[in-house]
């Protein structure tokens, strides 16, 4: 209930990217002790939605475009290459079954408009064709990547618009995996995160203030 209540006024912008949680303003506000708004902390800085500084405190997560530029780039190769790697594995047997359930997930979260769902459903299905590729390594690297990722989220769920562009990609690369064509595989999945990257980049550009929200 805690986290909901930071997540929601931090996505209806009464709490604004940068600003710091003051724990004593919000125990008193939410009307709750420090201990379960700590564990609301690490739970929102999980998901991306706080960032928690040692020694400095907690603050509503920041992106800038020179970091969403630097994370973009990087992931889209490295999943490109998972991709290739796991599209043998996920063509037949029980990893298509489960690839496919995931899909249907998304699938139904996208058709009843539930953003935050569908991101978090999204993220199962990248992440499951990265643990798939038989590389933990890179695997661990992409999900690293992922984490930090996630910080776009305070942004990119006030602006659904982005949603169904994303769910018909995602449906060209299932065809494009369950088809054994593993480089058109890895090229749609590489396109795809190059037009997230740039639907970041154009809401960073376009916030109401037109300032360069950075860490």
């Amino acid at each position: 209930m805690v986290a909901d209540e930071i997540m929601d006024a931090i996505l209806k912008g009464a709490l604004r990217p940068g600003d710091k949680l003051v724990e004593t303003e919000l125990t008193q506000s939410l009307g709750v002790s420090r201990t379960p708004l700590r564990e609301a902390f690490r739970e929102l800085a999980a998901e991306g939605y706080i960032t928690v500084i040692p020694h400095k405190g907690s603050y509503v997560s920041t992106i800038s475009e020179e970091e969403v530029l630097d994370l973009y780039s990087i992931t889209s190769v490295l999943e490109g290459l998972a991709t290739r790697l796991a599209t043998p594995r996920l063509k037949s047997g029980e990893e298509k079954e489960n690839l496919l359930a995931l899909f249907e997930d998304m699938k139904k979260k996208s058709e009843l408009g539930e953003v935050d769902a569908y991101w978090a459903s999204n993220r199962n299905f990248h992440q499951f064709i990265a643990k798939t590729s038989g590389n933990d390594r890179l695997s661990d690297l992409i999900e690293n990547l992922r984490r930090q990722i996630l910080k776009t989220r305070v942004i990119t769920l006030r602006y659904p618009g982005r949603l169904e562009g994303s769910m018909t990609e995602h449906e060209e690369i299932l065809r494009a995996i369950l088809g054994g064509k593993e480089q058109e595989a890895e090229k749609l999945i590489t396109d795809h995160l190059e037009k997230q990257r740039q639907f970041v980049l154009s809401l960073i550009r376009n916030m109401p203030d037109s300032q360069e929200i950075s860490q």
